[in-house]
């Protein structure tokens, strides 16, 4: 009898060790977590300002680039950012490819058709090449919802030259001479429901084309197989600052020249 009361006893003192055992398990456990979630919180909101630091610093040496039009070194700027590398920089590279921001009804794009001097407002090297496609309507397809563009040549006197218009779902009573279109397609990593199949012919004392949307917004591409590339159209700036703590931030900007407002050379058809 005193032989099972003993081993009663041992049985009760397992399960209480057991019982102890999973409690301090437990406790190990959450502690491990709190204290695990504690650093993760700490990491992350670190990895947060850094960031925030970074772009900051983008930022600065952009709006410093654009201030100076010039390429501007983050150790240059001093201050709260002597500690970081990097800067901004201008890409002047003339392509035979061009993608517009999206334009809303009504609205109007400057495409430059020489070389464009900002600070004397001049234009030189006239290019007088063909434009081979001209690619429209990327918020939507078919003429459910659709849009008609208008193009017009403007001399080096400012007077007008040739007008055309792009119209495949007849939004304009009186089209005739619209130029031909077909299926888009991708144009620049865009999704485009049509481009034209007729050349544009630019004449040798064109400086601009003014790109105008009727009906439903749109981007507009352009693309030449001309040898020579487009002018350029602006300048594209792109910054980037690196923390000390390896934390990286690019930004990019492109600044076109100057756009004739909407208002100027509005015509009807």
């Amino acid at each position: 009898m005193e032989h099972i009361k003993l081993n009663k006893v041992a049985s009760q003192q397992g399960q209480v060790l057991l019982i102890v055992l999973m409690v301090i398990a437990t406790a190990l456990t959450i502690a491990f977590s709190v204290s695990f979630s504690s650093r993760l919180n700490t990491q992350t909101a670190k990895l947060e300002e850094e960031s925030q630091k970074a772009l900051a610093a983008a930022e600065a040496a952009l709006d410093a680039t654009l201030n100076n039009g010039a390429a501007v070194n983050l150790g240059t700027l001093g201050g709260d950012f002597s500690g970081f590398t990097g800067g901004a920089t201008i890409v002047t590279t003339a392509s035979n490819q061009f993608i517009t921001p999206l334009l809303r009804s009504d609205g109007q794009y400057t495409f430059y058709l020489a070389d464009y001097q900002l600070n004397t407002n001049s234009f030189s090297n006239y290019w007088k090449h063909d434009i081979s496609a001209i690619y429209f309507q990327s918020e939507s397809s078919g003429c459910a919802n659709n849009s008609a563009v208008e193009l017009t040549l403007i001399k080096a006197d400012n007077s007008v030259g040739q007008r055309y218009i792009i119209d495949p779902c007849s939004r304009i009573e009186n089209n005739t001479g619209a130029l031909a279109t077909t299926a888009g397609g991708s144009f620049l990593n865009v999704s485009f429901a049509y481009k034209t199949t007729t050349t544009v012919t630019i004449g040798s004392d064109t400086k601009v084309m003014l790109v105008r949307v009727i009906g439903a917004a749109t981007k507009i591409g352009l693309e030449t197989a001309a040898a020579t590339p487009f002018p350029l159209q602006g300048k594209t700036i792109i910054s980037e600052a690196k923390t000390t703590t390896g934390v990286t931030k690019k930004i990019q900007l492109f600044q076109s020249f100057p756009q004739i407002p909407a208002d100027f050379f509005v015509t009807s058809f």
